[in-house]
């Protein structure tokens, strides 16, 4: 019998706790179906300056011009994200609600290069999307000059190798701008000294470097600065010089 009655208490206690649980959650839902968003908070996962918060809030104006003062639960958070993401400066967003608070963060997209043409010039990023100049971040991308758009679509895929080599191998900081030759090489300027190295396609890339730094530890050291105007490493097992 003392059995039967301990049971009966502690199912009493858990059907107690179950209905109180029921009746805060009720009630915080309730608060939620009647709170309003009264604010939002623009928050920045990078240091790139391309879009700044007035940005993200005329964009929100154009393409969602009602959500401060709207119910929290009928915000349609998929729409903001969406319209944030249409974007081409903008890689990703993140919309959410806390109290009567609208968050949303910002990832920008980074350039992997700057790319001039005769008539244009856009930046194109490490998965290859070409985006448009805007704004100044305030910071240095290489400078890749190229006779067309469409040329560089398809040396897009070697290019976006060959600097993401530069940059794990720390020679993006001593060539930051190329150009493509009338015969289609690949030349390098070098941020100190007046040599051109030509380079030939995006290929063999790290055999290349490696004779650019023969270069430098074995030829430049005995000539005098500027002696040599071209500086050829695209022929296999060559370095040319010429004045």
């Amino acid at each position: 019998m003392k059995k039967a009655v301990k049971y009966l208490i502690l199912a009493l206690l858990l059907a107690l706790t179950v209905a109180l649980c029921y009746i805060v959650t009720a009630e915080a839902r309730a608060r939620r179906h009647l709170s309003t968003c009264k604010r939002m908070e623009i928050i920045f996962r990078d240091t790139l300056n391309f879009v700044s918060e007035k940005d993200i809030r005329a964009f929100l104006k154009e393409g969602c011009p009602v959500f401060i003062g709207q119910r929290i639960d009928s915000i349609r958070l998929y729409e903001i994200e969406n319209v944030l993401d249409s974007r081409s400066a903008i890689l990703s967003s993140q919309a959410w609600t806390s109290d009567s608070v609208l968050f949303v963060s910002i990832t920008q997209r980074e350039p992997a290069a700057r790319i001039e043409t005769p008539d244009n010039s856009f930046y194109i990023d490490d998965r290859g999307f070409i985006f448009p100049i805007q704004g100044d971040c305030g910071k240095k991308f290489s400078v890749i000059r190229m006779p067309s758009a469409l040329q560089c679509r398809t040396w897009a895929g070697a290019l976006l190798e060959m600097l993401e080599w530069m940059k794990k191998n720390r020679w993006d900081s001593r060539f930051m701008e190329m150009e493509m030759d009338s015969e289609g090489n690949l030349v390098l300027l070098p941020l100190e000294g007046k040599e051109k190295f030509i380079f030939g396609k995006a290929e063999d890339v790290p055999a290349k470097f490696g004779k650019i730094n023969d270069y430098y530890k074995r030829i430049r050291p005995v000539m005098e600065e500027g002696y040599y105007s071209t500086v050829n490493v695209k022929y296999k097992g060559q370095i040319v010089c010429r004045k």
